[in-house]
């Protein structure tokens, strides 16, 4: 059976990469400058695309409104990938893990890590917050805010040696989490569509701001968030799939 699934997988990935090979053909040639990206989209893009989308930052205007239904297929490749290094890294001899994990590396940085950890952690979410809440017009967004959210969760376990008993960061719980993360970013878009609209356009979202535009605002706030979650839930799936091994031997008792 195993040999069997090994066949399949490497006949759909030979598949995949003939596919991928015949494609490039439909791709605009480097430097062509009479493809659609350089006579007319890039154009619409940097002259209409801060009004339209109500986001001075061109970046997240194009990625969370012109491109978000691309943006949310990312967003679940991501998720998929978590789950696929969750998969591979697990096995049938996985036990829960809990503070001695760490323990048993000795002290990072001793007292002072478990003096400045502390204050950094903190600072560390609060600007993962300010990231998120401002991408649309600054710097940032919920890539950033996802990374810098695990990022904070490691620091604190791995340095400030934080006692997992308290939260349960396990592989199904961080899955549930990505899922949840997709799951926002695919009813923000499908919203719209319970009231007259199409699925990610912002405009039919069931608020009602001073200006029509502040929606775009709206609705890239909730992608963004489903975005963060998804993120920060895909990096701690490899955290806890690790940490949840006995080791790289599958045979280690």
């Amino acid at each position: 059976m195993r040999k069997k699934i090994m066949i399949i997988g490497l006949v759909g990935i030979i598949s995949m990469c003939v596919m991928a090979w015949y494609a490039i053909d439909l791709l605009p040639a480097i430097g062509d400058s009479q493809s659609a990206p350089n006579t007319h989209i890039s154009a619409v893009f940097i002259e209409e695309g801060p009004e339209a989308t109500n986001a001075p930052n061109m970046v997240t205007g194009v990625l969370a409104d012109y491109r978000g239904f691309d943006t949310l297929w990312e967003t679940t490749v991501m998720f998929l990938a978590g789950m696929a290094v969750s998969l591979i890294l697990s096995n049938k001899m996985r036990r829960h893990w809990h503070p001695g994990d760490f323990n048993e590396l000795g002290e990072f940085a001793g007292i002072v890590g478990k003096v400045v950890m502390p204050i950094v952690v903190p600072l560390v979410l609060l600007y993962a917050i300010y990231v998120l809440m401002h991408g649309e017009v600054s710097l940032g967004g919920g890539f950033q805010a996802g990374a810098l959210i695990a990022i904070a969760f490691i620091l604190y376990a791995t340095v400030a040696g934080m006692e997992f008993s308290r939260i349960k960061f396990t592989q199904h719980f961080t899955a549930c989490m990505g899922a949840v993360g997709v799951f926002i970013y695919a009813m923000t878009g499908v919203i719209p569509m319970f009231f007259g609209g199409k699925f990610l356009q912002y405009e039919k979202l069931p608020f009602h701001p001073e200006h029509v535009a502040e929606l775009h605002s709206i609705g890239i706030l909730m992608i963004e968030i489903g975005v963060t979650v998804t993120v920060a839930a895909t990096i701690l799936i490899i955290l806890a799939a690790v940490l949840e091994r006995k080791g790289l031997n599958d045979s280690i008792k």
